[in-house]
């Protein structure tokens, strides 16, 4: 599978806007998500993506077709501590390694530290993170439950690359 990751400008901004709203589809059923009155789940940090600095929004595609995004912040300015603030994969392309090669490739460009957080109601997605967050920090990572008991979140050193 041919696999490129690559930085969204914000002329294709809109292409993530609609796969934002298959995003929170999937998991309207996890976190009990509603539409708006338009129709739409919407995501009122989107803009921020192309306005703010520290923002890194990220499509992939597998044999040039959308397979999914992953939306990076810088937490701390000045620093390299950042988090996955959003992050989807079609479920046509899960479990091809579609998913594994996005988040290498964060860690890669943006090395330091990192935060990952997941619905604890989310167990495939804490499956999946658990095996990333394993493999980018060699094994040493904090994990622990925040927000009253409704999220898991992973802290570690991209030691990987």
């Amino acid at each position: 599978m041919n696999i490129d990751i690559f930085i969204v400008p914000y002329e294709k901004k809109h292409i993530l806007r609609n796969m934002l709203e298959i995003y929170f589809h999937d998991l309207s059923i996890i976190d009990n998500l509603e539409l708006n009155e338009a129709g739409l789940y919407g995501y009122k940090y989107l803009d921020y993506y192309w306005t703010e600095q520290g923002r890194f929004p990220y499509i992939i595609t597998a044999d040039g077709h959308l397979a999914g995004f992953s939306l990076i912040k810088n937490t701390e300015a000045d620093t390299a501590a950042f988090e996955v603030a959003e992050f989807f994969i079609l479920k046509k392309y899960r479990n091809s390694g579609v998913g594994k090669a996005l988040m290498d490739r964060m860690f890669s460009l943006h090395k330091g530290n990192w935060t990952i957080d997941t619905s604890m109601n989310n167990t495939i997605a804490q499956h999946f993170w658990r095996n990333i967050v394993n493999s980018a920090s060699n094994g040493r990572y904090e994990e622990s439950t925040i927000e009253d008991g409704t999220r898991l979140k992973w802290s570690f050193k991209t030691s990987k690359h």
